[in-house]
């Protein structure tokens, strides 16, 4: 895996995961197999409620051609563009880590969006 991919994905885990579950999710998140898309959905129930807030517009959050990293745990995690990760995004399971553990994006199979800050 590409390091500065590994980087985004072990700080998403530490950052915005509660802290009793993030070991396992950074697991899920950075050893990507087959099996990681069944545990997509409880990734929701497994976020750090305090910082994470609902946004279904994003438009305000990052600028289209800003560069992050894109997992909706079927392919790879891959470096994409904002607006590019939108558009898979939505409707399904995928993160995109904008500012590694600092600023990502969670979206969620029932079209609904969060964004997740550290405070």
């Amino acid at each position: 895996m590409n390091p500065e991919i590994r980087h985004h994905l072990d700080l998403f885990a530490t950052s915005f995961v509660e802290k009793a579950r993030v070991e396992r999710w950074n697991l899920i998140l950075t050893k990507h197999k087959p099996k990681n898309y069944k545990h997509s959905a409880k990734l929701y129930d497994h976020l750090d409620r305090t910082c994470c807030v609902r946004n279904d517009d994003l438009n305000n959050v990052a600028k289209d051609d800003a560069l992050g990293v894109y997992y909706d745990f079927l392919e790879e995690a891959e470096l994409i563009t904002f607006a590019e990760a939108k558009k898979r995004g939505m409707g399904r399971d995928a993160i995109f880590s904008i500012i590694a553990g600092k600023l990502a994006v969670y979206f969620f199979h029932e079209v609904e969006n969060y964004v997740l800050k550290v405070k």
